[in-house]
C-alpha cells in the first residue's frame, strides 16, 4: 500500500512544481521567454523540447493544465516513487521531440499539456501492462476521470497544440510498458 509520507511528499513536490510554473508565467510578463517553445523542425526550436512544459501563454492556459498536472503527477510520484522524476522528464522530452517532428510549421508550441497527456497515458497503460491489482485500479480510475481528455489528441482549434497532446500521449505507452516490465 502507498505510505502516507509518500503521498504527502508527492503532493508537496507537485504543488511546488505547479507553483514554479506560475512564477515562470509571471516572469514571462517582463521577459519574452514564450518564444523559447517548440518550433517544429528548426534547430533553435529544439530548445523548446526542454522549455515548453514550463511556458504558458496566459493564466487561462496554465489554469487549464495545473489541476490535471497536479493530480496525475501526484499519482505518478506516489506509485513510482524514485522513478517518477525520470519518467516525467522522459515523457516531456519524448513528447516534445515528437511535437518538434510533426508540429505545424511556423508555430510555437508551449505548455505542460503534452506532459499531462503523457502522464495520463502512462498511468493508464502501466496497469494494462503490469496487470497487478493496484495498477489496474489506478488505470480504471484514470480512465473514468480523464478518459474524455483523449479527444484532445485530434485537431480542434488552431490555437491548441493537438500535436503536443498526441505526442505526449504516445510517449506514455512505451514508457509504461518499459517500467511495467521492471516493476
Amino acid at each position: 500500500m502507498i505510505e502516507r509520507q509518500g503521498i504527502l511528499g508527492a503532493v508537496k513536490f507537485m504543488a511546488g512544481f505547479v507553483l514554479l510554473l506560475w512564477i515562470i508565467l509571471l516572469a514571462s510578463a517582463a521577459f519574452p521567454i514564450k518564444n523559447l517553445g517548440i518550433v517544429p523542425r528548426t534547430i533553435t526550436g529544439l530548445v523548446g523540447v526542454a522549455a515548453a512544459p514550463f511556458l504558458h501563454q496566459d493564466a487561462a492556459h496554465l489554469i487549464a493544465n495545473s489541476f490535471s498536472l497536479f493530480v496525475l503527477g501526484t499519482v505518478l510520484i506516489a506509485l513510482e516513487k524514485g522513478r517518477a522524476l525520470t519518467i516525467m522528464i522522459s515523457l516531456a522530452i519524448l513528447g516534445g521531440f515528437g511535437t518538434w517532428l510533426i508540429g505545424r510549421p511556423g508555430t510555437v508550441h508551449i505548455g505542460a499539456s503534452g506532459l499531462v497527456f503523457g502522464l495520463l497515458s502512462y498511468l493508464f497503460f502501466f496497469g494494462v501492462f503490469k496487470r497487478d491489482l493496484k495498477s489496474i485500479i489506478v488505470s480504471i480510475a484514470i480512465f473514468f476521470l480523464y478518459g474524455g481528455a483523449v479527444w484532445g489528441v485530434i485537431p480542434s482549434s488552431p490555437h491548441v497544440s493537438w500535436e503536443s497532446h498526441l505526442c505526449g500521449f504516445i510517449a506514455g505507452i512505451p514508457l509504461a510498458r518499459y517500467y511495467a516490465r521492471r516493476a
